[in-house]
C-alpha cells in the first residue's frame, strides 16, 4: 500500500467513536485530533506510522519510529495501567492522510499529580514528533498543542531532549519553564569522511598512539575479537542479556542512577528491538569486541537511515584498567564509516570522555509546560528547580561514595510508594 493509497477508506468523522477526538478547522481545511491509547490501536497504525517516518523531513526521530515505541509498549505495557503509564499517543488525520504522529503517555506522580511525557521516557533520548512537511507546520503544530493542552485531567507536560533543530522546539518555545543546565547531545560527523585510514591518519598524533597502546595492551592477555551480531544471529538475545548485566554491575559500582535498566521488562524490550526489513527502519546491532571469545566491552546500538545511535555500552569490570569500552568503540566507528553511516551519536548523557570521539554537538531544548495549579508547582519547583540542582550536585560526588549512598534512593522509592500523595506534595513545593 503506497502512500496515494492508503487509508483512502477512512473518511472524515471515522475517528468519532475513539475515547478522544476534536475536529481543527484549518486555513480552510478539515482536520482531526484522535488520540490512542492502547497496543491494540497503535499496531492498527503501523503502516500510516511508517510512512509518516520516511515523510518525515528531521533527523533525530528514531525514538518516535514504530519499531521503538510499540516494541516497548509490548514489554512495558502488557498490563492495564502497568507502573502507572499509559500511552497517548496522538494522530492527525485530514480525510484519508495521516499528518502527525505525537507519541506521548501520561505518567502518575505519587496520588496527586498527572503529567504527560514522551511515551517511552526516560529510556528515548530524543523528544519530538513525526510529521508530513506538506501539511503540516509550525503554525498548526502550536494548534494541536493548544488542542492537546485545552483537555483535561493532566497537569503538566514534561519534555526534555527536544532538538533544537526540531519543529517541536519551535511549537514550545517561551512556554512554561526550562532547567537552567543546557542539555546537548554529542555526535561524531562523519559526513566529511571518505574513510577509515584518512580518518585515523587525522587523528592528533598522541590519541593515535594513545588508542594503539589500549589495544595492545588487550591483545598481550589474549586472541582478541570483534563481532557484530543482529537480531537474527545465533545466541543475540544471550549477548543482549550478558550487555545488560555487565551495565547493571557497571551502574552498581558506580553508584549511577539507572532505575529502569534494572527493570526485568528492560531485557524483553531489547531482544525485541529491530524486528524491521531494512537497516533504514530501525535496525539494531549489538557489538563485542571478546577476549578468548568472551566479551569484554559490549554495545547496543540503532542504525535508522544514515544516523547510528550508541543506546547502551557495557564493560567487564575485571578489564577495566584495560579501557575496552575506548577499544571497542574504535572499532564500532570504524564499521560506521565502512557501512556509511554519516552521524554517529552519543546521545545525552554528559560524559566527559565523549570529547575525543565526537566533532559537534546537537543542542537540545527541554520546557516544562504546566496545565493546572498544581502543574505550576510541580514544574518550576521541582522540574526546573530542586530536581537539576539535585541531579549536579550528585553527579559531582565521587563514584566510591554514590555507591555507599546509592542503597538510600530505594528506600525513597520505597518510602514513596507507602506514602505518595503527603511525600510527593512536600517534593513539588519545597523551593
Amino acid at each position: 500500500m503506497d502512500v496515494s493509497t492508503r487509508g483512502l477508506d477512512r473518511a472524515i468523522g471515522a475517528v468519532s467513536g475513539r475515547p478522544w477526538t476534536v475536529t481543527i478547522p484549518w486555513n480552510g481545511r478539515m482536520l482531526e485530533l484522535e488520540c490512542r491509547e492502547n497496543l491494540a490501536d497503535l499496531q492498527g497504525l503501523k503502516d500510516e506510522w511508517q510512512a509518516l517516518e520516511s515523510r518525515c523531513p528531521e533527523p533525530f526521530t528514531y525514538f518516535q519510529s514504530y519499531d521503538w515505541c510499540v516494541s516497548w509498549c509490548r514489554a512495558f505495557l502488557a498490563e492495564e495501567g502497568a507502573g502507572g503509564a499509559r500511552p497517548k499517543v496522538y494522530v492527525l488525520w485530514e480525510g484519508a492522510e495521516c499528518r502527525m504522529i505525537w507519541p506521548l503517555m501520561t505518567r502518575r506522580v505519587g496520588a496527586s499529580l498527572t503529567v504527560l511525557v514522551p511515551l517511552t521516557a526516560p529510556m528515548n533520548q530524543y523528544a519530538s514528533l513525526l510529521y508530513d512537511p506538506s501539511g503540516f507546520d509550525l503554525a498548526l503544530g502550536r494548534a494541536v498543542f493548544g488542542a492537546i493542552r485545552s483537555r483535561g485531567g493532566r497537569d503538566a507536560i514534561c519534555l526534555d531532549h527536544v532538538p533544537q533543530s526540531a519543529l517541536l522546539a519551535g511549537i514550545i518555545e517561551g512556554q512554561g519553564h526550562a532547567p537552567g543546565v543546557a542539555q546537548q547531545s554529542s555526535i561524531l560527523d562523519l559526513s566529511d569522511i571518505d574513510d577509515w585510514e584518512s580518518h585515523h591518519r587525522a587523528l592528533p598524533k598522541k590519541q593515535r598512539l594513545q588508542r594503539n597502546s589500549r589495544r595492545n595492551r588487550l591483545e598481550k592477555l589474549g586472541r582478541l575479537d570483534y563481532r557484530i551480531l543482529t537480531p537474527e544471529s545465533e545466541a543475540y538475545a544471550d549477548h543482549v542479556d550478558r550487555c545488560l548485566a555487565m551495565k547493571q554491575d557497571w551502574l552498581k559500582g558506580t553508584g549511577r542512577l539507572g532505575r529502569d535498566v534494572f527493570d526485568p521488562r528492560f531485557a524483553a524490550f531489547l531482544r525485541g528491538l529491530g524486528q524491521v526489513a531494512g537497516e533504514d527502519e530501525g535496525r539494531v546491532y549489538l557489538h563485542a569486541l571478546t577476549l578468548d571469545e568472551a566479551p569484554i566491552a559490549m554495545e547496543l546500538g540503532i542504525r535508522f537511515r544514515q544516523d547510528y545511535y550508541c543506546f547502551m555500552g557495557a564493560i567487564d569490570l575485571a578489564y577495566q584498567k584495560y579501557s575496552p569500552g575506548k577499544v571497542q568503540m574504535e572499532s564500532a566507528q570504524r564499521w560506521a564509516i565502512e557501512t556509511g553511516i554519516r552521524r554517529f551519536d552519543f546521545l545525552n548523557d554528559p560524559s566527559t570522555y565523549k570529547s575525543s570521539w565526537t566533532n559537534t554537538t546537537q543542542p537540545l531544548a527541554a520546557a516544562y509546560i504546566p496545565f493546572t495549579r498544581l502543574g505550576r508547582l510541580y514544574c518550576r519547583h521541582w522540574m526546573a528547580g530542586l530536581r537539576p540542582r539535585l541531579r549536579a550536585l550528585y553527579d559531582r560526588i565521587g563514584p566510591e561514595t554514590r555507591a555507599r549512598i546509592f542503597p538510600v534512593f530505594g528506600a525513597l522509592r520505597r518510602l514513596a510508594g507507602r506514602n505518595s500523595g503527603s511525600l510527593s506534595l512536600v517534593l513539588i513545593c519545597f523551593p
